[in-house]
C-alpha cells in the first residue's frame, strides 16, 4: 500500500515538472525514495531521458516517464519488502510500564 501510495505521489510530481532533465531529475529523486530493484528502473529511465532527445510531456501515457513509473512499480509489486517488526519499548521491572 505505502509504494501505490508513493508512486502515486510521484506521479503526480512528475506531471508538476515538466520536460527533458526536469523529467530526468524527478526520477532520481524518485528512485532515492525507492527499493533497489524499482530505483534501478527509475535511475536506468532516467539516463535514457538525459541522453535521448525525447520532448514529450511527463502527463502523456506514453513518455518514458510514465513508463519508467510503470515498470518501478511492477517491480516493486513483484519484489516486496518485508515491513520491519515495531520495535517495543523495555519495561520497567517493578511498574511493568514502558519506560
Amino acid at each position: 500500500m505505502r509504494k501505490t501510495m508513493t508512486i502515486t505521489i510521484l506521479c503526480l510530481a512528475l506531471a508538476a515538472c515538466g520536460k527533458g532533465d526536469k523529467q530526468a531529475d524527478a526520477l532520481d529523486r524518485a528512485a532515492l525514495q525507492s527499493d533497489p530493484a524499482a530505483a534501478a528502473e527509475l535511475r536506468n529511465q532516467a539516463d535514457a531521458i538525459r541522453g535521448g532527445t525525447d520532448a514529450s510531456n511527463v502527463a502523456d501515457p506514453d513518455s518514458p516517464a510514465q513508463g519508467a513509473l510503470q515498470a518501478a512499480g511492477n517491480t516493486a509489486a513483484a519484489n516486496p519488502v518485508p515491513a520491519a517488526e515495531p520495535k517495543q519499548a523495555p519495561l520497567d521491572s517493578q511498574t511493568g510500564l514502558t519506560r
